[in-house]
């Protein structure tokens, strides 16, 4: 079940070919190569191949594809569909065909969760709701994607299956890694630079000023949490634990690069816990850590252009202490605080049970950078806390099982691992942009369905160890 050199050949060769039709050739034979595509993908069993292939088509890959770039369009005059909602709704068909019925420990909870969904769709309605059918079109991209959280489980069904899943995501995040460094120090993304001459691309300098550059948002999170998962264990399987240390430097270094402040606050805060809690590292361990990070380190300071985005990331990280001294405008560079957020707020307080559900209005105020101002003006008070609640639920019924674990389980620091990370991804949907909502497209669905679905397994292995059954 493990990569060989020839899937991840395999793997790049479908993601080339996805680039050159997209970007440079015309959109038939786009067409035409999407639905081969969906067709080899129904008939594959190799999920963590197909699962990862989907999932740059809306994270991006080296600076191509990312959010509405891979669509097909059925209907002229309508907006096209990103050709992972078609992936999804085909991953559900194959789940209910397989009639596997997985133990999910948070089941019950999320069936609430869809009921009130429903209600949403129901309420913004009640609300108001104008438009034409490409906005009915909208609700259905923004709802089909919580099928994942359906099938995933049902087509992930062993440890092996994630650990091949993580291969290709780690192989995509350290390619977008690599770009984000030559986009750093050139000024141009691949896509971009494509298009230039020979002389404009030697001219070509850094950007003036700070860069803010990330790609792969999706890669870098399910990476972190994969290389840590993998690092809590005694044995990481095909992986070398020097490999492991390094995507976790290069995790933290893509949010550090990026100047992102929360994202910055997040990974410190999941890599310090995990250090101390969950890797469980032994003197070498921690020498191998503390020597690659090191020499990443010093590397990156040879570059005159690295050298001064990290000081523009460090100077912007210090106006967090702004912030804690009461500084809500984080020295006049936080606008989320200032103006986003009153802005959304004051909407919210003309609905604060229920919010605004699906509606126009909803639709109007729709801001993503102040995530639980926003999830409040959509849901209301009562999705706010059915929601937050399900995430602190899932840590709980995880930190409970993991008391009653003895110390020489196996996946005893595992638990742990789901834990720190689900608190340090919610300091992200709080602090940077939203990422937890009633309302998701594709790619923000995938790493949440990926690690709700993983956690669930872990979970009900453990348990069925614990009480002495065969795993």
């Amino acid at each position: 079940m493990f990569n060989s050199v020839k899937s991840y050949f395999r793997f790049l060769i479908y993601v080339a070919v996805t680039i050159i039709v997209t970007y440079y050739m015309p959109a038939q034979v786009g067409y035409i190569w999407y639905l081969m595509l969906l067709f080899l993908y129904w008939r594959s069993d190799d999920e963590p191949f197909w699962l990862a292939f989907f999932m740059t088509t809306v994270d991006g890959f080296a600076g191509f594809m990312g959010l509405y770039e891979v669509t097909l369009k059925l209907l002229p005059g309508l907006p096209g569909i990103e050709l992972a909602q078609f992936y999804i709704l085909i991953s559900a068909i194959k789940a209910v065909r397989k009639n596997v019925k997985p133990y999910l420990f948070y089941n019950k909870y999320l069936r609430i969760l869809f009921w009130y969904l429903i209600f949403l769709i129901i309420w913004g309605q009640f609300m108001g709701f104008s438009g034409t059918i490409r906005d009915y079109l909208r609700i259905v991209k923004l709802t089909v994607p919580f099928l994942l959280l359906y099938s995933l489980p049902r087509l992930f069904t062993d440890i092996n299956a994630y650990r091949h899943f993580f291969g290709f995501v780690f192989l995509v995040f350290l390619i977008g890694f690599l770009t984000q460094l030559f986009t750093l120090v050139t000024g141009f993304t691949p896509v971009k630079i494509l298009e230039l001459s020979a002389e404009q691309i030697a001219e070509a300098g850094g950007y003036e000023g700070g860069y803010r550059g990330f790609y792969n948002v999706g890669a870098t999170l399910i990476s972190l949490f994969g290389a840590l998962f993998l690092l809590s264990l005694k044995e990481s399987g095909q992986f070398k634990r020097v490999f492991l240390y390094i995507v976790v430097i290069a995790t933290f270094g893509m949010a550090y690069i990026s100047a992102t402040r929360g994202w910055i606050l997040s990974f410190s805060f999941i890599i310090i816990l995990t250090t101390f809690f969950a890797m469980g590292l032994n003197r070498k361990g921690t020498f191998v850590f503390i020597l690659v990070s090191i020499l990443i380190i010093m590397i990156g300071l040879t570059n005159n252009k690295l050298r001064k985005q990290i000081d523009f990331a460090t100077e912007r990280v210090k106006t967090i202490e702004s912030i804690a001294r009461g500084d809500v405008s984080g020295e006049g560079s936080v606008g989320r605080l200032t103006v986003r957020s009153p802005r959304v707020m004051k909407i919210w307080k003309e609905s604060p049970v229920f919010g605004w559900g699906f509606s126009s209005v909803q639709r109007k105020y729709n801001d993503g950078h102040v995530g639980n101002q926003n999830l409040l003006m959509t849901s209301g008070i009562v999705g706010f806390m059915l929601l937050i609640g399900f995430l602190f639920y899932f840590d709980y019924k995880i930190l409970k099982l993991y008391k009653k674990m003895p110390k020489d389980f196996a996946y005893k620091n595992s638990l742990l691992i789901f834990i720190i990370f689900l608190l340090g991804w919610f300091i992200i949907h709080s602090t940077s942009s939203q990422h937890f909502n009633y309302m998701v497209i594709p790619a923000q669905i995938i790493p949440q369905a990926i690690f709700l679905s993983f956690g669930s397994l872990i979970y009900s292995q453990s348990k069925k160890i614990k009480y002495g059954q065969s795993v």
